[in-house]
């Protein structure tokens, strides 16, 4: 059975967006099956794209999430996941009160990461520098979790 990592964000076509097409990109080949990748967003918007700068930021660094399309942040999305991953403390907040059993599976992600206990910032609306901060800052934090969560993957 494989791990399932959940990120969430406010709108899920940012943040959230980004960090799930760059984990995905960052897990070996043969770990891919092993390790489900998705995101949400606390707003509970369903549809969207990932906003264009995020798109062209990823693309710049080989990532493609053209096709991303924003997801709402459900109980089954949180049911599902073994380790949730947010951006703010606001974000675990909402998580743990739509669903108080994944409170002891929901981190930070800087926290998770490097136990930083920071917030990644929102770009939405900046321009795209803002953005391609943002994916500096995820990226950081994903190459410092990725063996924590492979090491999870082993131990399964």
């Amino acid at each position: 059975m494989a791990l399932s990592v959940l990120f969430v964000c406010t709108g899920n076509s940012c943040r959230s967006a980004m960090a799930e097409g760059m984990l995905r990109e960052m897990i070996p080949g043969d770990h891919r099956d092993s390790v489900e990748v998705r995101s949400a967003g606390t707003a509970n918007l369903e549809g969207m794209p990932a906003t264009d700068h995020a798109i062209s930021v990823a693309l710049r660094h080989s990532v493609d999430i053209s096709a991303h399309r924003s997801s709402g942040l459900t109980r089954l999305a949180l049911d599902q996941a073994d380790v949730v991953l947010v951006m703010t403390e606001i974000h675990r907040e909402l998580v743990v009160e739509l669903d108080p059993a994944v409170a002891d599976r929901t981190f930070l992600l800087s926290d998770y990461a490097d136990g930083s206990d920071v917030d990644v910032p929102d770009p939405i609306g900046g321009p795209v520098e803002e953005y391609e901060a943002v994916f500096a800052t995820l990226d950081g934090y994903l190459r410092s979790l990725l063996p924590k969560l492979l090491e999870r993957v082993g131990k399964a």
